[in-house]
């Protein structure tokens, strides 16, 4: 692979600095100069320019007598070469590198555009043949899985594939809003509450072979609440446990130091996804080049920078997944928007306001459980401490100018966390000269604030700015990175937040999340009176047994964050995805994916 990336080098770098006018012909050139084309030494030189003559890619000519240089003929396109080269980097598994061919100065601007053509039927469905017994679908992805250990997930996608992997004790049901069997094939609790007793299924084993027993799950559920810092995002799921002991070899008996009616919703969370106890050590902090190893319908076998491979596991306890192999390659961050729509055309999430889908290809979309906000940073100083300053912020988000500036098209105003089922009266948000009369009021001495945010929400962040400025409010940006988005000391230095919120299945126990996962904006710029209600007022709706108080309940402390104006909430979105109608099985879930688990690929039949 090396010697085609050095051609390409070469042929360009003397057709730019001698301005050849095309490459039949012969190019004067010493051995010295090639060597410092190619950064290496003369004597490396003379073995590259004899393979390149073995492979049939150039004419040499050494140069006769004293003066005379040497003369060569380029006879291969170079952009052919890195072609094929590009292709074989693909088939194993890295884009990344295959992209970065393409990075050399002088080459056919057109040479990306031939790659992601072949690339986007690279991608896709590939069936059984002769040379093969694997059903395998491809998939394109451009944001990177952070982690794929359980107590440790934070952002949705990271979710996506934790479900993939591993099973929890029990499993939540959105259509009847209740929890349902998973690993724990029956549970019980005392009359207070306060002691949950829950009934492993037999012969349930995990990826590496051996059999689920009550140690692993007091491993899992111990662990879950005692890795990591105050700020580990899921710790809090057992903070009331007192005990968690195995009575026998397929029973568990958890402890709490007060009633909660919520515990089933809190276990069913693949946060607390059930992990081997010989694989996972009790005292080591989250290793991420570790494979993950679970009970669920997927092993991970591949994790790395160049993307996520997922084979079906034949021992799942459960119906077994149609599809043998999913593999998601990493899309470099140079493929522009437009190109990424092209690409990721054969199966994905589109904005098919962009761009078209086929007539005869299915479209399902979903509005997405959460929304985008604005958090104000109420542990820092600055001039968001002031409740006039925060107000006049509001006033000038204009969010259904955002919604058509941006071409946000699939997206509708925000009032609450969740989308509402009934129309809501949108309060009037684009009121410069209220904004501005709030400035003077809160006497506002034009020091900015700091507004922080990832790439996703970028262009939110600049509409945010750009009404700030208009209204008097000095505003300083600051990007991250979304694993730099879940550090709380990188998140305490911004006066705003520009984040997003996007809720599993289970409304009741996603938006208790909100206000207790410990980095997460919501608590992390929460003043400590704030999260003292916030617990008080948790601990006193999973004390309610009474199932619609308690999700009513949990409805109304957003009032807790909307009185003082500490958040705003921008949008809500819907995700699209379309599809062959050969693909089937699609199930769209709120967090934005498709099940790998149940799809499978219809044959086009012959009559």
């Amino acid at each position: 692979m090396q010697l085609a990336l050095q051609y390409a080098q070469l042929k360009t770098s003397l057709m730019r600095v001698l301005h050849v006018p095309h490459t039949h012909m012969d190019v004067p050139v010493s051995v010295d100069e090639i060597a410092g084309y190619l950064y290496c030494s003369e004597r490396n030189v003379k073995i590259l320019i004899r393979k390149m003559i073995e492979m049939g890619w150039i004419v040499w000519t050494p140069g006769r007598g004293r003066g005379h240089r040497s003369a060569i003929r380029f006879l291969v396109s170079a952009e052919d070469l890195l072609l094929t080269e590009a292709k074989l980097y693909v088939e194993q598994g890295n884009l990344n590198h295959a992209m970065s061919l393409f990075q050399i100065e002088g080459l056919d601007t057109g040479i990306v555009d031939r790659f992601l053509a072949w690339l986007g039927s690279y991608f896709g469905y590939r069936g059984i043949s002769e040379s093969e017994n694997t059903e395998t679908l491809r998939l394109p992805m451009q944001i990177r899985v952070l982690t794929l250990d359980p107590v440790d997930v934070l952002f949705s996608r990271d979710l996506h594939f934790i479900k993939q992997a591993f099973d929890t004790l029990l499993t939540y049901d959105p259509i009847c809003d209740c929890v349902k069997p998973g690993l724990a094939h029956d549970w019980e609790h005392n009359e207070s509450a306060t002691v949950w007793t829950f009934y492993l299924r037999k012969r349930v084993r995990f990826h590496h072979g051996r059999e689920l027993t009550s140690d692993d799950v007091v491993f899992s559920l111990n662990r879950l609440r005692t890795l990591g810092t105050e700020h580990s995002p899921n710790r809090w799921l057992l903070e009331s446990a007192k005990e968690i002991r195995a009575v026998d070899r397929l029973t568990v008996r958890i402890e709490l130091a007060g009633p909660n009616y919520m515990l089933p919703r809190y276990v069913s969370s693949y946060q607390a996804a059930i992990v081997p106890a010989d694989v996972y050590s009790a005292n080591q902090v989250s290793d991420t080049s570790m494979l993950p190893v679970g009970t669920g319908p997927f092993r991970i076998t591949r994790h790395d920078a160049g993307g996520v491979t997922l084979e079906a596991f034949e021992d799942y306890y459960k119906e077994c997944a149609h599809l043998d192999r999913i593999e998601l390659l990493y899309v470099p961050d140079i493929v522009s928007e437009p190109r990424w729509q092209q690409l990721n055309f054969q199966m994905g999430k589109l904005n098919h306001y962009k761009q078209p889908a086929p007539a005869h290809w299915y479209r399902k979309e979903i509005m997405m459980l959460g929304s985008s906000m604005l958090v104000f940073n109420l542990r820092k100083n600055g001039p968001q401490q002031e409740i006039e300053f925060r107000q006049a912020l509001q006033l000038v988000l204009n969010r259904s100018g955002l919604i058509k500036e941006l071409g946000l098209y699939n997206a509708i105003p925000a009032a609450d966390f969740l989308p509402s089922q009934t129309a809501t009266v949108q309060q009037e948000d684009h009121q410069p000269e209220r904004a501005r009369e709030l400035l003077r009021r809160c006497r506002y001495d034009g020091r900015p604030i700091t507004i922080a945010f990832t790439q996703k929400n970028r262009a939110i962040a600049e509409w945010v700015q750009a009404g700030c400025l208009a209204v008097g409010i000095a505003v300083e940006q600051t990007m991250y990175t979304f694993e730099e988005m879940s550090r709380v000391s990188m998140m305490a230095s911004a006066d705003v937040i520009v984040s997003g919120v996007v809720a599993d299945d289970d409304e009741a126990r996603c938006l208790i999340e909100m206000y207790k996962v410990g980095n997460l904006p919501v608590r992390v710029y929460a003043t400590d009176e704030q999260r003292r209600i916030f617990d008080e007022s948790i601990a006193s709706i999973e004390a309610e047994p009474d199932s619609e108080v308690r999700l009513q309940r949990i409805r109304s402390m957003q009032e807790l964050l909307l009185q003082n104006h500490s958040v705003s909430f921008l949008l809500h979105t819907t995700q699209q995805l379309i599809y062959s109608p050969h693909l089937q099985g699609i199930a769209f879930n709120t967090l934005g994916w498709f099940d790998f688990k149940s799809i499978w690929f219809r044959p086009e039949l012959i009559v």
